[in-house]
């Protein structure tokens, strides 16, 4: 695949979102918690569509999917445009990675989630942990090496869709 600006969006984009949402369909299922792949789902799509989602079965499932996923692309869009914009950014990729994550959990559980719902956040340890883990080593890193890949790959200094 040629190396353009769509190819490193698609990879960083597919690349985050699937290695978080495996991540919580084996943490809050078989390993930590008791919830099935189409609970976890619908519990992203109740977000909009409130409880209702739980009794929605397979298509709020794909709509709790649809969500995740695009959610993560918002996300990765959003990285790749301030790139070129924050020299930090390119200092240090992993930390950059990291850093991203820890940002991007902070706005959707803190900021974003409780306005949508309504619902504000409330710290619990056990929960937290097992929430922003993927976001630091899987989400943000993928997304900070990928990004950082392309932009050092083609030389670009501002952001350029080819």
């Amino acid at each position: 695949m040629k190396n353009t600006a769509y190819s490193a969006l698609l990879l960083a984009w597919l690349v985050a979102g699937t290695l978080d949402i495996t991540y919580a369909i084996i943490t809050w299922g078989p390993v930590f918690g008791n919830i099935s792949t189409a609970q976890l789902l619908q519990g992203i799509a109740s977000t909009l569509a409130g409880k209702s989602a739980f009794t929605g079965g397979t298509a709020m499932a794909l709509l709790g999917l649809a969500m995740h996923y695009g959610i993560s692309l918002a996300w990765t869009l959003i990285y790749f445009f301030i790139f070129p914009y924050l020299p930090f950014l390119a200092a240090n990729k992993w930390l950059s990675g990291i850093l991203y994550g820890v940002f991007v959990w902070t706005m959707m559980s803190i900021i974003i989630v409780p306005a949508v719902t309504g619902r504000a956040y409330h710290f619990n340890t056990v929960p937290f942990l097992k929430a922003i883990a993927p976001m630091v080593l899987f989400f943000g890193p993928a997304i900070a090496l990928i990004i950082n890949r392309y932009y050092f790959t083609v030389n670009v200094h501002q952001p350029q869709v080819e």
